[in-house]
């Protein structure tokens, strides 16, 4: 009975996160809607000071948010544990930032989000787990009401009381699948029923020849290259900004100013790049080489501009956007070459130099079809050998 009530009781949690995960998106789908409903410049000039005032409260009183996966990984290996009761001001702020016009992602927040409701989710279960006897002892009520208090019914990992018999470990890496599967469930359950944009779109179909093979190489080294470039030149301007020592108030102006001026240049490389990336295929598709590199560079210096002033988010889907349009760019310039074929290659060239080749090997093969991903898989696995070889020689460091 009491392995019954434990794994009922996971599936409850796990869905309850599928569901914070979706509802977040959700709401942060509604409030750009509403915020960015007109049209006017001035109006829209208005709202994102208002938000920038709001984003400078929140940060004032909270100036460790938002938090990322990066940040909440780290704090995990450190303290085996996660502090998760900040998580709904972490969502909260990150929603100020997107909803306002922040060239980031929602994926670093909503991965931390995830990540630490998972801390949580394990610390409620391991209380019912060792404190399961003493819940007989109570009324029903009185038991539900401690299992669905969020915060003060809970137990911490304790390496000295964890069962490691190996049918204990087995059992418990199956139901981490099991809940990860309910909780999966539970999100895409909510995102379907209220009609949320699709995050992956397909960007159309390849017919690639062998004889068009003896290009990927070179593109990989062009890609490798402007990659260096990139990732030296944003260094560059994070020193710089740092050693100006610059306060809150004048972060948050200067972020807000650089939405503003995206605004006014560009309305599409607000926001993350997640729900523009139709454009390449669509009503960028006619555009020149010239105009598809600029915007690919403006996506990319706007969001080291939100990162490095505060209005701080996600960077894979902006990178996405970034590469893949550099890489409509490229295919112009090669109209005897397959496009998609260009594309892929180059995206994922960039992609890993500017974040990871596992990174970039997963990413953009969700957007290409099949028949390129043997291609991709070929670019990231050459670049992450790459990566781990430079590493182990002490030559490259990220």
């Amino acid at each position: 009975m009491k392995k019954v009530l434990f794994v009922g009781y996971g599936l409850i949690l796990s869905a309850i996160i599928g569901l914070i995960a979706a509802a977040f998106l959700v709401i942060e789908g509604f409030m750009t809607k509403v915020i960015w409903l007109s049209n006017s410049y001035v109006f829209q000039t208005f709202l994102i000071i208002v938000g920038s005032f709001i984003l400078y409260f929140l940060l004032k009183r909270w100036p460790n948010l938002p938090k990322t996966s990066k940040d909440s990984i780290k704090e995990l290996r450190q303290n085996q544990t996660i502090d998760y009761q900040d998580v709904f001001l972490n969502l909260l702020v990150t929603l100020v930032i997107l909803s306002f016009g922040s060239g980031v992602g929602p994926e670093a927040a909503l991965l931390s989000a995830i990540i630490s409701l998972s801390i949580w989710q394990a610390d409620n279960l391991r209380y019912f787990y060792f404190q399961y006897d003493e819940l007989k002892q109570l009324s029903l009520g009185t038991s539900v009401k401690h299992l669905l208090n969020p915060f003060k019914y809970r137990q911490r990992y304790d390496g000295r009381i964890a069962p490691k018999t190996p049918k204990f470990l087995k059992w418990k890496k199956l139901l981490y699948i099991v809940f990860s599967i309910n909780g999966l469930l539970a999100f895409v359950l909510l995102i379907k029923q209220t009609d949320q944009p699709s995050f992956i779109m397909k960007l159309g179909h390849s017919h690639w020849q062998l004889s068009e093979l003896w290009i990927v190489p070179l593109l990989m080294i062009v890609g490798i290259i402007i990659g260096m470039i990139l990732k030296k030149l944003n260094y560059l301007f994070e020193k710089s900004i740092q050693r100006l020592n610059l306060n809150l108030a004048v972060r948050i102006t200067l972020g807000a100013i650089g939405i503003i001026v995206i605004s006014y240049l560009e309305p599409n490389l607000l926001f993350s790049g997640q729900h523009s990336l139709h454009l390449l295929i669509g009503a960028w598709s006619n555009q020149s080489a010239t105009f598809l590199f600029l915007m690919a560079l403006l996506k990319l210096i706007f969001l080291a501009w939100c990162l490095t002033f505060n209005w701080r988010g996600g960077d894979i889907f902006p990178i996405t956007f970034a590469t893949m349009t550099a890489g409509f760019g490229v295919a112009t310039l090669l109209p005897n070459f397959d496009t998609l074929l260009v594309v892929a290659v180059l995206a994922t060239t960039l992609m890993s130099e500017l974040l990871s080749p596992i990174v970039a090997g997963v990413f953009i093969a969700l957007f290409f079809p099949i028949t390129l991903m043997p291609i991709i898989i070929l670019v990231a696995g050459v670049l992450f050998l790459k990566r781990k070889y430079l590493l182990r020689g002490g030559i490259f460091n990220d």
